[in-house]
């Protein structure tokens, strides 16, 4: 198997594994919200963790706010976090489990607006000042740092200023860009952040909602008021530490990282639109160093891939895999319906080698030769 959807999911770093390992034995069962020597144990490894993740993109630890992953994450942000009497902004690329929210943020009475992109996929930060200018304030906008199908990254200084400039709360799905690129928020003035442990090389299962005022979530669950009564429930002291350790990693190794696995990236493109006319590619070429998204027109990528089992690429997003369904990130590019499914997602990430980049090239062009 060629594993080429690190964008799905990354495998688990051995280093994090290893981070985990001890915090899975059975002398290291203590409640980390017990009060007694073993529970003190685990929280002290769970603030490590924090730690690590609050210095990864630039937060407090006290701001952490540990969930089962980004999608709990952006549920949290959104359904907790719009302000009352305010109105609610997302690009038309955001990843499902943030337009998922729409509906029931329609419900509740909020004005809600989808921001169309242009055709790489960026959202138009004067697009973002008209929306505002016509919301009540406060209003909560949420945009992904980077698109999880065509690797796009927004333009999320320009957003900051224009949402601060109307007193908007702004949050990111910073999911895919944290492995590769840095991210401040401090600097930038967001004031919400979602990732996930398993796109960080991390394990499945953890995530986290970094909060900073004035994003103030109303808990969408009930429970014993862990996490200062943002979200209920006993801590996994194994995935939180193995979180913190996969950001630590990803602090230390993004640049070498980005480079590397860039150079794959452009490897592999040239290889596909060398050998197969007619191919196009989706997204900005600036983009996410281990995304590349494109479109073979006449094909039907999705039987395709079923001739090429040995080959782990996508279609786009899993969280839409076999929904039939083209990709809504496609079509807001502009993408017609049958060139949305004529598309295949490459998600190249830290393990990738050059032989496998030239192996799943020669494949592809051998199927689609024939």
């Amino acid at each position: 198997m060629i594993y080429l959807d690190h964008l799905a999911s990354t495998p688990l770093d051995p280093l994090v594994l290893e981070a985990m390992l001890p915090w899975m034995c059975p002398d290291a069962a203590g409640n980390p919200h017990a009060a007694h020597p073993a529970g003190w144990r685990a929280a002290d490894a769970i603030a490590q963790a924090r730690g690590e993740i609050a210095t990864l993109v630039g937060a407090r630890s006290g701001e952490v706010v540990f969930t089962s992953g980004a999608t709990e994450a952006n549920t949290l942000a959104l359904l907790g976090g719009v302000p009352a009497g305010g109105g609610c902004i997302v690009p038309a690329v955001e990843h499902a489990s943030v337009l998922a929210c729409l509906p029931e943020l329609r419900r509740r009475g909020h004005p809600v607006t989808i921001l169309p992109v242009d055709g790489s996929g960026r959202v138009d930060p004067a697009a973002l000042d008209s929306a505002l200018a016509d919301l009540p304030q406060p209003s909560l906008v949420s945009v992904m740092a980077a698109n999880n199908e065509v690797g796009t990254v927004q333009p999320l200084a320009e957003l900051a200023t224009v949402a601060a400039g109307h007193g908007a709360i702004l949050h990111t799905d910073a999911v895919q860009l944290l492995s590769t690129r840095a991210i401040d928020m401090a600097a930038l003035g967001l004031q919400g952040l979602s990732l996930s442990g398993h796109k960080l090389y991390g394990p499945m299962g953890i995530g986290a909602l970094v909060v900073r005022a004035p994003l103030r979530p109303v808990p969408v669950s009930a429970g014993g008021g862990q996490q200062r009564g943002l979200r209920a429930g006993t801590l996994p002291t194994p995935l939180c530490v193995g979180l913190g350790a996969a950001c630590r990693l990803a602090r230390e190794r993004r640049e070498e990282d980005a480079r590397r696995i860039g150079g794959l990236r452009d490897r592999l493109w040239q290889r596909l639109r060398d050998r197969l006319p007619g191919i196009r590619r989706n997204g900005a070429e600036d983009g996410l160093a281990g995304c590349l998204n494109v479109t073979i027109p006449g094909i039907d990528a999705a039987d395709r891939l079923l001739d090429l089992p040995e080959l782990a690429i996508a279609t786009g997003s899993a969280c839409h895999s076999g929904a039939g369904e083209p990709s809504h990130v496609l079509l807001a590019l502009g993408l017609s319906p049958a060139d949305a499914h004529a598309s295949l997602r490459f998600g190249l990430g830290r393990g990738t080698t050059e032989a496998e980049v030239d192996e799943a090239a020669d494949r592809l062009t051998a199927l689609l030769a024939g």
